[in-house]
Order: C-alpha cells, then structure tokens, then sequence
C-alpha cells in the first residue's frame, strides 16, 4: 500500500493503528467483518458514504479530512479525522439516522474485531 501517495494526495495523515489494522485485514475480514468493504485503493468509501447521505436526504457532514475506512452493505459507514490524530475518534453513520454515532477512539473500535 502507497500510504505516503494517499496522504500526499488527500491531504490525510493516516494514523499508525489504522495502518496496522488495514494490513492485519485487507486480504481476509475477520467473520464479525463479513459484508463490510475496507477501505483499499481501488475503492473510493467516501463517495459511497456520499451517495448514501444524498439518498437518505442528510447533510453532508463529511470533512475534507474525513476518512471512510468501512461501509458494510451500503447502509452503514465508519470514518475518523486523518488530521494527525495517532488514536482518532471513529465516527459511525446508518441509513435513515441524521447524524453520525461517536464511537470512541480507533484504538477500541478496532479491539472489538481483533
């Protein structure tokens, strides 16, 4: 993975654990994962999550720096602030809510799947 060409190009700086965690599960999701797409540099998760804001009529609250790193089945997204942070709060979004959830920082919500 190109991290450095990501960042450069979005203008994100990736936290470590998020580095570590998509090396751990980009081949292979672990079965609580099953559905869900992981970021990877083929597929553009924010714009996903776009399209299902526009859909469900919500603001788009997504930031420049805002990062879609997860979206299971096309109803629900997971995001944090590539601003730097080394252990961001993951933010999460389903279908017909009007805003995001706060689910605490990265390092728990990927201790959940680990």
């Amino acid at each position: 993975m190109d991290w450095l060409k990501l960042e450069q190009e979005g203008k994100l700086i990736l936290p470590e654990i998020f580095k570590s965690f998509y090396k751990s599960y980009s081949r292979a999701l672990p079965e609580n994962l099953i559905g869900t797409d992981l970021w990877n540099n083929k597929t553009d998760l924010n714009g996903y999550a776009e399209e299902l804001l526009n859909e469900d009529k919500v603001d788009n609250f997504l930031a420049n720096n805002d990062f879609v790193f997860m979206v299971h089945q096309g109803y629900i997204f997971w995001y944090f602030k590539a601003d730097g942070n080394p252990d961001p709060t993951v933010f999460g979004y389903q279908e017909g809510k009007l805003k995001p959830d706060n689910l605490g920082p990265l390092s728990k919500f990927i201790a959940m799947y680990n």
